[in-house]
């Protein structure tokens, strides 16, 4: 017997869907990489044909750009998300998502809202989760397991993609 598709799935964030979802949000846009990219390779090419001081300055700063992604994204983000989480009593709380004709409604024992089509800032999504940004900084996580309770995920992101755009 198959499933019914439903528009409406409960769901609770764990700490490490926290982290995850956090690391999808912190994930390099291809206009970041790009500039990134410049920069890396401008560095790389003051470093074998500038000056002594330019060639020193560009290995340093290669070495320390490299240091502070690898330190920021790999260590110091992920004890920062969790700490975040443990305090934001909000998040382990039970969502409900509901696809309604006009937008995306989440609900909670706190919280009660909708966000209609037009307020979608962008949105991004990888194997685990969906991310609706009604804001540029700020947005609302949807795991991708709700499937198993027969949430239609193809809706949501068919509605996204209609209304929004692609995903970033």
């Amino acid at each position: 017997m198959s499933q019914s598709i439903k528009m409406k799935a409960t769901y609770r964030i764990s700490e490490q869907d926290y982290v995850n979802a956090m690391d999808l949000f912190a994930k390099f846009t291809p206009r970041a990489l790009l500039v990134y990219g410049l920069v890396v390779t401008a560095l790389v090419f003051l470093s074998f044909f500038g000056t002594q001081v330019l060639s020193g300055g560009a290995i340093g700063g290669l070495i320390g750009g490299l240091s502070v992604v690898v330190i920021g994204r790999y260590i110091i983000s992920p004890i920062l998300v969790r700490r975040h989480y443990r305090n934001y009593k909000a998040l382990h709380q039970e969502f409900v998502v509901e696809i309604v004709s006009d937008g995306v409604r989440f609900t909670s024992p706190t919280v009660d809202g909708k966000i209609t089509w037009d307020q979608v800032h962008k949105w991004r999504q990888d194997d685990r989760f969906i991310l609706i940004y009604p804001m540029p900084r700020i947005f609302h996580m949807v795991p991708k397991s709700i499937a198993s309770q027969g949430f239609d995920l193809k809706a949501l992101t068919d509605g996204l993609m209609q209304h929004v755009g692609k995903s970033s």
